[in-house]
């Protein structure tokens, strides 16, 4: 009993500012943890849409052609007249771009079969580097391999509309004139395409509503250049090793490609960045709010718990005195801290997390990014704890310091200060 009220006498005068000092600090960290918990559901909403958006893919393409297109040999139709990509841009201008370049082939055929013919998309794609930008569900069978030969993978409408399944083959007309018979590996029942191209021609759909191409014949790149007679592309995908790499890579691709005025260059990096604009000066907002209130509850706090420290002198020099080491004596003082401000801190985070919504609706002018989830993590929980620990810290320094100094029968001397 002796030894407790040795520890924790002389609290009576100054136990109220320890108790408003765990309640500042309750509430700097309710503060703090409910607006970290928005800014790390916003990190995770604009990652989001990163993922989604890709501002780090930069787009090359060749100019649209008004090319005469395969007709059928029987029968009376004549030859038609279609926008298509003329293959301008040439793969060894891409390699000096600082990132990795997906080189494609977009073409447009139509396959006869007797006497009725069908329109196809046939995309020449490099398989493992696709796969990475654009997604592709397999239903049956597998997807394309970088040693593939005469093997396609197509969409379910497009297999459906060929009347050919898993296994079966259909032939294209190349260049040259002949036919090349192509065997069915896989059959999608969804793709994304990254950047696909408009639609000019009537063929199967997976979106009728859509003005872009959502259907195709995949084959590799090997395979689309016998077919097409040429090693060009019609168009190539360039990803940034970072988003904010985009400008620099642009500027390097349109050097390389400065005397093709036919090929193209367009990065979405720009429109992200104004997208998002406003939604990264909220963030700074909430951030310049967590940071404040940190440092200015945690400055109170401190002081508070200074007057405590520096009003128990005598009692620590009479631990001092009865036997206990200066380090005890310390370790004494700062249990007591720690004790006041982590209830604090805890109480503060534990209605941060109760109170948070399940979403939030950050202000926003123009990002579009939707509804963010509030999370509470690890990141956080060290954050209000880091701010309790440097509150006692700044608050036990000065009396540490006097108890190094001062004499103890100095210290008993004293009347309380």
């Amino acid at each position: 009993m002796i030894w407790t009220k040795l520890i924790f006498g002389g609290f009576g005068r100054r136990g109220l500012e320890a108790v408003i000092a765990l309640v500042v600090l309750a509430v700097a960290a309710a503060i703090v943890a409910g607006a970290m918990m928005v800014i790390e559901g916003a990190r995770a909403g604009m990652a989001r849409a990163e993922r989604e958006d890709r501002p780090d893919i930069i787009q090359v393409k060749s100019r649209f052609n008004r090319a005469v297109f395969e007709t059928p040999r029987s029968g009376k139709l004549p030859p038609l007249t279609l926008p298509v990509y003329e293959p301008l841009i040439d793969p060894e201008k891409l390699s000096a771009a600082d990132g990795t370049v997906l080189a494609r082939q977009s073409l447009l055929r139509n396959v006869v079969s007797g006497e009725r013919f069908l329109n196809l998309y046939i995309f020449g794609i490099e398989p493992e580097k696709e796969s990475q930008v654009s997604a592709f569900s397999i239903a049956r069978g597998r997807f394309l391999r970088s040693d593939d030969g005469a093997v396609a993978v197509l969409d379910q409408a497009s297999a459906q509309a060929l009347g050919v399944g898993l296994g079966g083959s259909f032939p294209v007309r190349k260049a040259d004139g002949q036919d090349l018979s192509l065997t069915v590996v896989g059959i999608l029942d969804q793709l994304d395409l990254q950047f696909p191209p408009p639609r000019t021609i009537a063929a199967p759909v997976l979106a009728p509503d859509s003005s872009y191409v959502s259907t195709g014949v995949f084959v590799t790149l090997r395979t689309s250049e016998e077919v097409f007679g040429r090693s060009t592309l019609t168009d190539a995908l360039v990803v940034a090793a970072a988003a904010q790499n985009v400008p620099s890579v642009v500027d390097g691709l349109r050097e390389a490609f400065r005397l093709e005025p036919g090929v193209f260059i367009t990065e979405r990096y720009g429109q992200f960045r104004r997208k998002v604009q406003d939604f990264t000066q909220t963030l700074a907002l909430f951030a310049i709010i967590t940071a404040v209130t940190a440092v200015l509850a945690g400055s109170f706090a401190a002081n508070l718990l200074h007057d405590v420290y520096a009003d128990r002198r005598r009692q620590y020099a009479t631990l001092l005195a009865l036997g206990f080491s200066p380090m005890q004596t310390k370790i004494v003082g700062i249990a007591i801290g720690i004790t006041a401000v982590g209830a604090g801190a805890f109480i503060g985070t534990l209605v941060a997390v109760a109170c948070s919504p399940n979403h939030f609706a950050m202000p926003s002018l123009m990002a579009d990014l939707g509804a963010i989830e509030p999370s509470f993590d690890v990141l956080i929980a060290a954050l209000v704890i880091s701010i309790a620990l440097v509150a006692v810290a700044l608050a036990m320094a000065p009396t540490a310091w006097w108890l190094h100094k001062r004499s103890v029968a100095g210290a008993l001397s004293e009347q309380g200060r």
